[in-house]
């Protein structure tokens, strides 16, 4: 038997090489000189000052004030513990033990009016295990997440960074890293957890699909006991951070529970919830307009966090979601903070393992809907560097797999060697896990969407396609989907929910060569302005088309914001969700 087309088709993987993206398109639609804090004061000081001891005190410039301070602790994901206020003076006070403090300050006339509310952050050192002097601790590890950078993006619109930690740090570019979710949350289970959260549906291919590991019911319980693979360095001995410059969270969004406990040594969590609760006062006090954006307070807390701990082997994951995640350009102006912090800690990390990576592409804004774009959306970053003693070994292994096509549970199963021993030794890496570690040759054989856990909607393999121009077949196309598209509303049981879907018209419908008929269609709908992306069969049955879905997933390609709020119980249905 001659071997069926598709399947030698699908069985292979053509990775294409884009470079930094700057096509004509993009460079005409990009501006590098944004910066959305250009007219801010750069002398802007707190009435407050937070020394090195914990200790609080008025600055002493400002007068006719009246200050007083509380401690801001975790208590739930959603909640924060705050301590009673304490005066304060021009002399300092006494060491508040929290590393997250409010201050907030008054004028001391009759009006008594609000002159600052504002968050101070410090690292109080926890009793962890130190070194003795002159003694190393097995090196340490910084996982910086940028949401929704991809690879080609981060070479275009962050240039100085990657150029610093190329340079100093011989930083190796893993070009093919397909996400394997829509969104961050999928993605950051798949890095942090290792887990399978959406069904891989294989029936393209003729193979048995892949379960889910967790269904979505892991949102409506807490996850300490899961195999957070920073809670696990943790117990290992590792002192550990994880800071986020947005309250709702990778493992929060929209109304997962998250964690009961923190789940690091140093938890952000309480500064962001509290800020965002109180975002009037916030942003008035402590925003753009004192040169101060979200992913600075992230960053502040990691610096103090490398300074308290100098002789402790160290984690620390920072996801910075504001800076990118409705609007690239912005990325422009985030490089050179993004390369000062790389170079006032270059010491420590090139003693290190360093990974700068994002979970997906841009998922909107004007970039998105570009042919660059189309494709960067499924590859996002990965810059991975090694402690400087193990790159001489560990630097060809990691290009080599550079080549090839990865995921985001390859990433995890290389935080997972790093755990079991952080000199990578041994004959093999980590076992009975979705991935591979990277820090190791692959295995041998097929690496194709077929074989590895990635949803085929999101595959950056390349098949040759063919447009379809003729409009009466397109909309016939398109109508059919649609009617397949509320025909998944049904079988969620969303129906009474959303508003039943009208095709409008195709963006742009392919047919992928050398297949029995499988389509990618880009469609619109008259309902919330939706538009979508399927992979369908179009078959033709006695003169009349027959379409059908190859993937069960529909990609919403622009934002549903607010229109999709009624599905806050059913975060992942969101994106097909338009409310009534």
């Amino acid at each position: 038997n001659s071997p069926d087309p598709e399947e030698t088709l699908f069985s292979s993987c053509i990775l294409s090489e884009f470079g930094d993206g700057w096509t004509q398109e993009v460079i005409r639609i990009s501006h590098v000189s944004n910066n959305p804090i250009k007219k801010c004061d750069e002398d802007f000081q707190p009435m407050t000052v937070l020394d090195e001891k914990g200790r609080l005190h008025i600055h002493k410039k400002k007068k006719d004030i009246e200050c007083k301070a509380r401690s801001i602790e975790f208590a739930t994901e959603r909640s924060v513990k705050c301590g009673n206020w304490t005066n304060l003076s021009y002399r300092p006070s006494s060491p508040f033990s929290s590393d997250i403090i409010q201050t907030q300050c008054f004028s001391s006339n009759k009006t008594r009016n609000k002159v600052e509310d504002f968050l101070h952050i410090q690292v109080v050192k926890k009793e962890v295990k130190e070194e003795e002097v002159g003694v190393d601790p097995p090196p340490s590890v910084y996982i910086f997440v940028v949401d929704s950078v991809s690879n080609s993006q981060a070479l275009r619109s962050l240039p100085k960074t990657v150029s610093l930690l190329q340079k100093e740090h011989q930083t190796v570019n893993l070009r093919h890293v397909n996400k394997v979710g829509e969104n961050s949350h999928p993605n950051g289970i798949a890095l942090f957890f290792g887990k399978v959260i959406n069904l891989l549906d294989r029936s393209l291919f003729g193979m048995k699909n892949v379960d889910r590991d967790w269904d979505r019911s892991h949102c409506y319980r807490y996850l300490d006991e899961d195999g957070f693979v920073l809670s696990d360095f943790t117990k290992r001995g590792y002192v550990s951070l994880m800071a986020e410059d947005w309250a709702s969270g990778v493992f929060n969004y929209p109304n997962c529970w998250g964690f009961q406990r923190e789940p690091v040594t140093h938890y952000m969590r309480p500064f962001q919830v509290h800020y965002e609760r109180h975002k009037y006062a916030s942003r008035r006090y402590q925003g753009g307009m004192q040169c101060l954006e979200t992913h600075t307070f992230m960053y502040q807390y990691l610096d103090r966090f490398i300074d308290k701990y100098p002789r402790s082997s160290k984690i620390a994951m920072t996801w910075a979601s504001n800076v990118a995640h409705d609007d690239a350009n912005r990325l422009f102006h985030f490089d050179a903070q993004l390369f000062n912090f790389f170079r006032d800690h270059r010491e420590e990390l090139d003693k290190s393992f360093v990974f700068l990576m994002g979970d997906h592409g841009i998922r909107f804004g004007a970039v998105r809907h570009t042919w660059i774009g189309n494709r960067e959306i499924n590859n996002p970053m990965l810059f991975i560097s090694v402690p400087s003693h193990l790159r001489e070994r560990i630097n060809p292994i990691l290009r080599e797999n550079g080549e090839k096509l990865l995921t985001s549970f390859d990433i995890h199963a290389s935080f997972v060697d790093i755990l079991n021993g952080p000199t990578i030794e041994g004959e093999e890496g980590p076992k009975g896990l979705r991935g591979n570690s990277l820090f190791r040759p692959l295995p041998e054989g097929e690496r194709s969407c077929r074989t590895l856990p990635i949803p085929l909607q999101f595959c950056l393999c390349e098949w040759n396609r063919t447009e379809v121009e003729k409009k009466k077949e397109g909309d016939e196309m398109g109508e059919a989907v649609t009617e397949l598209l509320n025909q998944k509303l049904r079988v969620e049981n969303i129906a009474d929910y959303c508003e039943e879907f009208t095709y409008l018209s195709a963006k742009r419908i392919t047919r992928i060569d050398g297949t029995r008929g499988i389509h990618s269609i880009h469609f619109r709908t008259e309902q919330c302005g939706a538009e979508f992306k399927a992979m369908v069969r179009v078959m033709d049955e006695n003169g009349s088309m027959n379409v059908s879905l190859v993937s069960d997933a529909f990609i919403r390609t622009n934002s549903y914001g607010k229109t999709a709020e009624c599905m806050d119980w059913r975060a992942e249905l969101r994106p097909i969700c338009c409310c009534k």
